[in-house]
């Protein structure tokens, strides 16, 4: 890249564009001027000039019209994001009519295409922006990085929840439009343009493309449809998605609206205001995102957690088995929490639990209140949320056990068919975390759940804007999900790293 630049007359300083404006500015100044000494906007300029754009910088190659410097574009979107403000076009308006804007980007006033282009190309650089704020806050003593709490919160996508169309209905659009790009590249007007169909020949060419990247995804979500059991499959026409926006997941809001969804998933810290790892997964639900987690967190902060706190949607075999082997601490009530109906409590309730059925290590079976055996009878696979395949056990009494048992009333429901209790493959996980879950020490340390990543949430949602995603696709929630956590991370290190230095002042200078 620097013998390319060398040839064509360039060099690496002047390759991006000269701000109208300097720091000796009259306009600069009297905005300045303006400005609290701890004006958020001072706090982002200061954050970003301690981390490192060099890979960003390095990402443009020195050809056709001078870009923008990364770095005001950067600082002036994050002053945005944490203004509540997610969308390019707001940015654009900003730029142009916001003093505050107009100081951060010295007097620069990119065309709205270059504030979507450039949210784009920060893509690939937003991971490694946030794992220098972190590894900066670890290496700082403000966190130890070992203990955090986990969760997901819904994001709407930026499709159209009333436009959703089965594969029946995609297959026969698609041939619509297979024939009308036809005839347009031919220069043949089509007979008939349908309410739904783009107008011109070079719009109607996008939507084509569009709709074949749809019947892509659509083959994939019924091969998933496929290869589940027959309990968990749907029919062929009951699968739909969100053509503008194919790999967005289906699913209810918390609001109950059915609509096109992302999954934004936060491990934020318990010793620090930090969120210490972020992803975004194309699923309505929590499964199957924790050991993805716990890996974000590691690669993030250089640290591997010890203890996770989660809700009981986490509280699965195999997620204990995933902490057995990373070597955490799972904290999260097993298979209850505060929605569960009483209605179901109840009918727990009203037979003997399998608690009180003692399980013989030597004999490999089960033992029920009445001192008689169950005998193993098989194993079945069961398919949970997130295609997880769960292991059991079965062991059953006999009949005639149980039909002479005096506690058969309060044990089963037909004595006749005997008792049955199914055993985990990963049982002794389960039954050790039970456990550990009822002691004080674990109550008081799940109180912090709630105190933090769903005040991440809340604040990332109600202060930031984080409710929709600005665009289509995976790529761009991850790109706004990063961003937000970007500039949360970047004000809560500075903050920390101020208040240190005032305290170290004040003690340096006391009598």
């Amino acid at each position: 890249m620097l013998r390319r630049l060398a040839r064509t007359g360039k060099s690496v300083a002047t390759r991006f564009r000269e701000p109208p404006w300097n720091r000796q500015s009259p306009e600069w100044q009297a905005i300045d001027a303006e400005l609290r000494e701890d004006h958020v906007a001072r706090r982002i300029s200061e954050g970003v000039d301690e981390v490192g754009l060099s890979e960003l910088e390095g990402s443009y190659q020195g050809q056709g019209e001078r870009p923008y410097p990364p770095k005001l574009m950067l600082k002036a979107i994050l002053y945005e994001i944490q203004q509540g403000r997610q969308s390019p076009a707001q940015w654009h308006r900003d730029a142009k009519e916001n003093n505050v804007m107009k100081w951060l980007l010295l007097g620069c006033r990119p065309a709205r295409s270059r504030w979507y282009a450039f949210r784009d190309r920060l893509a690939p650089w937003i991971d490694g922006g946030n794992a220098r704020i972190l590894q900066r806050a670890v290496a700082a003593s403000i966190t130890p990085a070992k203990q955090a709490s986990l969760d997901g919160t819904l994001i709407a996508s930026g499709a159209s929840r009333h436009q959703l169309a089965n594969e029946s209905k995609l297959q026969k659009r698609c041939e619509e439009l297979k024939r009308a790009v036809a005839d347009d590249a031919s220069n043949v007007a089509p007979p008939t343009v349908p309410a739904w169909m783009a107008k011109r020949p070079a719009t109607r060419l996008r939507q084509y493309q569009r709709y074949q990247v749809a019947q892509r995804r659509m083959a994939e979500l019924q091969a998933e449809n496929s290869g589940r059991i027959p309990s968990r499959r749907r029919e062929r026409n009951k699968i739909v998605l969100s053509v503008s926006d194919p790999e967005a997941a289906l699913g209810l809001d918390k609001h109950k609206v059915f609509r096109p969804l992302y999954n934004a998933q936060y491990a934020r810290d318990l010793d620090s205001p930090l969120i210490l790892g972020y992803q975004v997964f194309a699923q309505s639900s929590d499964a199957g995102t924790y050991q993805t987690m716990l890996d974000r967190v590691a690669q993030f902060t250089g640290r591997k957690l010890e203890k996770a706190l989660a809700d009981a949607g986490y509280a699965t075999a195999v997620n204990l088995a995933v902490s057995e082997r990373c070597g955490v601490t799972l904290y999260a009530p097993w298979q209850e929490n505060d929605f569960t109906p009483a209605a179901k409590k109840s009918s727990r309730e009203s037979q003997l639990p399998k608690s009180a059925f003692t399980w013989q290590p030597d004999s490999q079976a089960y033992r029920c209140p009445a001192g008689k055996e169950l005998k193993y009878v098989g194993r079945e696979t069961r398919q949970r949320a997130g295609d997880e395949n769960t292991v059991y056990l079965s062991y059953q009494s006999s009949r005639h056990d149980c039909l002479a048992c005096s506690l058969s009333r309060s044990c089963v429901k037909n004595p006749g068919h005997g008792r049955r209790v199914r055993r985990n493959e990963h049982e002794e996980l389960i039954e050790a975390h039970q456990q550990r879950m009822q002691t004080p020490e674990a109550k008081q340390l799940y109180r912090y759940r709630k105190q933090t990543v769903e005040l991440a949430f809340a604040d990332s949602k109600q202060h930031r804007g984080l409710r929709r995603v600005s665009g289509y696709g995976l790529t761009k929630a991850r790109i706004q999900t990063g961003l937000t956590v970007l500039v949360h991370n970047l004000l809560a290190l500075h903050s920390t790293l101020r208040s240190t230095q005032r305290k170290q002042t004040n003690i340096s200078s006391g009598p």
